[in-house]
């Protein structure tokens, strides 16, 4: 395992436990002997379905995790992948369910974003315009808090979106698994789009044979809970329903993330959490996104175990 600092790479596995991960972000005292019981609290906020003034409210359905010994001062949001959700993750549908474990930290919050999960269905489902939900969230859930954001795939695409919305909010960032972008994700919209019409023309039962049929990345293949993360997500996909999963999909169609431009000017630590060998999360974004953000550490998994 190799640690290192902003241009360098710490190697880990997908398994290990994240409470070293936000340290960075605090100063935060760890007691590893405490064993208190987590506080869980459901529920649902309002955000606008658009940025204007007579948009509708759409509900986010969140959950909070929290030890009694965590520091209040501090929380800690993070945001799932695509067609994913709190149910989904922690079923062991995507490797990151384990960043409840930070809840002896700070408050853990994760949320179903718009149109997954149990949140409320909606037309546009675009990284920035889950962004802009993200930062509604922290405004309405958690003012006057230090908050670090975190996702992966979609989510990570979010949460740099409502960082640069409001960065003077934001005291952290964890970027997993970052997605395509930019003339790489150009290559793959195809494939989105092939999946989308394939779902919408036949049905998510055809979606799921066709997905059946092509390779999946290595790093799943090497432990039964990385083998597992296939049928678990696609119930995700099933719950979601024909309409929302399109929804989605196109949302990916349409989304990339924020510009190269705006990314150098956001001056916030950053974390950012790759794997290799997984084309729709090239270690290559992770690497871009390194060299692109002014104050950023990238750590790479090589394994799942």
């Amino acid at each position: 395992m190799l640690c290192c600092g902003r241009q360098g790479v710490r190697i880990f596995s997908v398994a290990e436990q994240p409470h070293s991960l936000l340290r960075c972000f605090g100063n935060c005292a760890v007691d590893h002997d405490l064993h208190h019981r987590p506080a869980l609290l459901r529920g649902a906020v309002p955000v606008r379905a658009t940025q204007t003034a007579e948009s509708r409210a759409l509900a986010l359905r969140f959950e909070v995790t929290r030890m009694a010994a965590a520091r209040q001062e501090w929380s800690f949001v993070w945001t799932h992948g695509l067609t994913s959700s709190v149910r989904s993750e922690t079923e062991g549908g995507w490797p990151f369910a384990g960043v409840v474990g930070l809840a002896d930290l700070c408050p853990v919050i994760r949320y179903d974003a718009r149109g997954h999960g149990t949140s409320d269905a909606q037309d546009n489902c675009t990284w920035a315009a889950m962004g802009s939900d993200l930062q509604e969230l922290q405004r309405r859930m958690l003012s006057g808090r230090r908050v670090v954001l975190g996702g992966t795939s979609m989510g990570a695409a979010a949460s740099l979106y409502a960082a640069l919305e409001d960065p003077a909010r934001v005291a952290g960032l964890i970027v997993a698994t970052p997605p395509t972008c930019y003339s790489t994700r150009q290559k793959f919209v195809p494939l989105y789009q092939e999946s989308l019409e394939l779902a919408r023309r036949s049905g998510l039962d055809a979606a799921k044979l066709a997905a059946e049929k092509k390779a999946r990345p290595p790093i799943f293949l090497e432990t039964a809970a990385g083998q597992a993360t296939f049928e678990i997500g696609w119930r995700a996909k099933f719950d979601m329903g024909l309409e929302r999963y399109c929804s989605a999909l196109q949302g990916a169609v349409a989304s990339d993330l924020p510009s190269k431009e705006a990314l150098k000017r956001l001056d916030i630590p950053t974390l950012i959490l790759a794997w290799t060998s997984y084309a729709q999360h090239p270690l290559e974004s992770a690497e871009l996104l390194h060299g692109l953000l002014p104050v950023s550490e990238l750590h790479v998994a090589r394994n799942w175990a």
